[in-house]
């Protein structure tokens, strides 16, 4: 045992000189010939990992006002610029869209999302055009918000029903998970035609455990993604359980596809969105969507859903998050008179992840203002 952590000793410590060699010799010798936006002096071989702190959010903003609305960072042995202002990013995500489209590799987008085969972070090309024209037609344009407009309002009509019996009880609501749940059935509704929060029994325990977990390991730090050539480590065991998450993912995405494969003649003239994309897996330059693309599509759609209860523009074209937030929030102002808990205060700290959220998830005291008829959900 002693041996063993001796020459684990032993590895650090060379795989550290190793780096520190390598970026002091690239500082000496190097010669750019055009200068880097400004920023912070970040250490040998981790950069300016350490400036960001446990609120990174935070850190650049701080940065931003030092430096200006284009920071250069250093993360590990990776170059990273941040725009800080709406013009800023305007340059990056649409003045020059092409040279920014393909994002770099990280364990995430490897383990979780099928090896970057999903719309998020497959290179830009026919594949994830074929992809992009898929979601706006049927997914995110402003005609497939009216045809979903249904669907929005009964499981809205669902959510209502549950937090008034809530009241009935003289119970607190927890407002973030009632919002997944409605959210999660929502984008159940209009890929799957089956809602996924339904019943109280084991499946429905597992996948709403497999949903929190796959948010808590996206928004994970892996020092693995900003060193790459140590990444083979997994010193945090990050990955390690990225891939066992990824296989349950895969066999219940796996069962819900030959599932709705066995009932497609039951959504005769009304097709949901897998059954479109199934039917439209061609396009004209010869691209053929794979079940694994069809896979990780699926899953990102779920998980950019879930994540937009509390960051709505994230993976969501505008318009359909401003129509998902001003229609939820709405609602729930003039459905209910809202109070915190007694003997509680109303926290507004906040927690960093893969959406900022808050630290101490929202829980509310909530009355009726409407008859009580009105609060029914439709059958």
């Amino acid at each position: 045992m002693a041996l063993d952590i001796i020459l684990l000793r032993e590895l650090v410590s060379a795989v550290l000189l190793f780096f520190i060699t390598r970026s002091v010799l690239h500082r000496l010798f190097s010669n750019s010939a055009r200068p880097l936006p400004p920023g912070p002096r970040g250490w040998p071989v981790i950069g300016a990992l350490p400036l960001l702190g446990t609120m990174p959010h935070v850190a650049l903003a701080k940065m931003a006002n030092k430096y200006g609305p284009i920071v250069y960072l250093k993360m590990g042995t990776c170059n990273m610029v941040v725009a800080s202002t709406p013009d800023a990013a305007r340059a990056f995500l649409k003045t020059l869209d092409l040279n920014f489209s393909n994002r770099p590799p990280n364990a995430g987008a490897t383990h979780l999302a099928y090896n970057a085969q999903d719309m998020v972070f497959a290179d830009y090309g026919p594949r994830w055009k074929l992809l992009r024209k898929l979601s706006n037609l049927h997914m995110l344009g402003g005609k497939a918000l009216e045809d979903w407009a249904q669907v929005r309002t009964l499981e809205l009509g669902h959510m209502l029903q549950a937090m008034c019996e809530s009241s009935r009880r003289g119970e607190p609501v927890a407002v973030p998970e009632m919002l997944t749940y409605a959210m999660a059935n929502m984008i159940g509704q209009i890929i799957l035609s089956r809602r996924v929060f339904v019943t109280k029994g084991s499946e429905s325990n597992e996948f709403k455990d497999m949903v929190v977990e796959l948010m808590t390991s996206a928004g994970l730090f892996n020092i693995g993604d900003f060193i790459p050539s140590i990444a083979w480590m997994d010193l945090q065991g990050i990955e390690i359980g990225m891939k066992h998450l990824h296989k349950k993912f895969d066999l219940l995405l796996t069962k819900m596809i030959d599932e709705h494969s066995a009932s497609a003649h039951e959504r005769k003239g009304k097709p949901d969105l897998l059954d479109i994309v199934m039917a439209n897996r061609d396009n004209s330059a010869g691209e053929r969507l794979s079940i694994t693309n069809i896979k990780a599509l699926l899953l990102v759609y779920a998980f950019s859903k879930l994540i937009s209860t509390s960051s709505p523009s994230l993976m969501l074209r505008e318009q359909m998050g401003i129509v998902l937030v001003e229609y939820i929030l709405g609602t729930l102002v003039h459905s209910f008179e809202w109070k915190v808990p007694d003997g509680t205060e109303l926290n507004m700290d906040e927690a960093f992840g893969l959406a900022l959220q808050k630290a101490v998830p929202l829980s509310a005291v909530v009355s009726p203002r409407l008859p009580l008829s009105a609060y029914a959900a439709s059958p």
